[in-house]
């Protein structure tokens, strides 16, 4: 009797234990599936920002060609030698260096300390612009300045880059502490069957 009754205490442990691994598997799927959809994400994130830093600098540096153009000649001198930039061009190239600006402001985290010093570095670009255009600055100005926010750029770029290949908080959970726990309870439980078996 007793030892019919210490079989179906096994069984039933077998059964609990079997459902727990179970479920576990299941949240260690789930949470894989949903981190590879996640660095999917951020890898595309990271793509278009860089996308879009690249349009901003060499934008805002043919802008500030352009107006060196303009400072240089000045608009009379079309009718003798033609300039490289139009006023339709330079028009063209202030809206794209807004929309990139934009484009790249509304991808940023503002709260993270790195995204908010990027965007001042390109907001202190086109101010110099501004004040090329203004006759109250140098185009050396702008370029340094947009120099300046190039270099700072990619660090960004590398930091989302680590997260990507670090993985979300919930991987590193199920990677580094659900995983190893389910291999180690099963382990165990085998281990308990084993010498169960040879008991009886």
């Amino acid at each position: 009797m007793h030892t019919e009754l210490s079989t179906g205490s096994v069984a039933a442990i077998a059964t609990i234990t079997a459902a727990v691994i179970t479920a576990a598997i299941s949240f260690v799927n789930l949470t894989l599936t949903k981190e590879q959809k996640t660095s999917e994400f951020r890898q595309a994130w990271i793509d278009g920002l860089r996308e879009d830093l690249a349009s901003f600098f060499a934008t805002i540096r043919a802008f500030a060609r352009s107006a060196q153009e303009l400072q240089n000649f000045g608009k009379g001198a079309r009718d003798g030698a033609p300039l490289a930039f139009t006023e339709q061009k330079i028009s063209d190239l202030r809206y794209q260096v807004a929309e990139t600006r934009y484009r790249i402001q509304l991808r940023l985290n503002l709260k993270e300390p790195e995204h908010a010093e990027l965007l001042r570095l390109m907001q202190v670009a086109i101010e110099h612009q501004q004040r090329v255009l203004a006759g109250e600055g140098t185009t050396e100005q702008t370029l340094n300045a947009v120099e300046t926010a190039a270099a700072y750029a990619p660090q960004i770029l590398k930091s989302e880059w680590e997260r990507v290949k670090k993985g979300e908080r919930p991987f590193q959970l199920a990677r580094n502490w659900i995983a190893p726990s389910i291999f180690l309870l099963a382990f165990v439980f085998v281990g308990l069957l084993w010498t169960r078996t040879l008991t009886i």
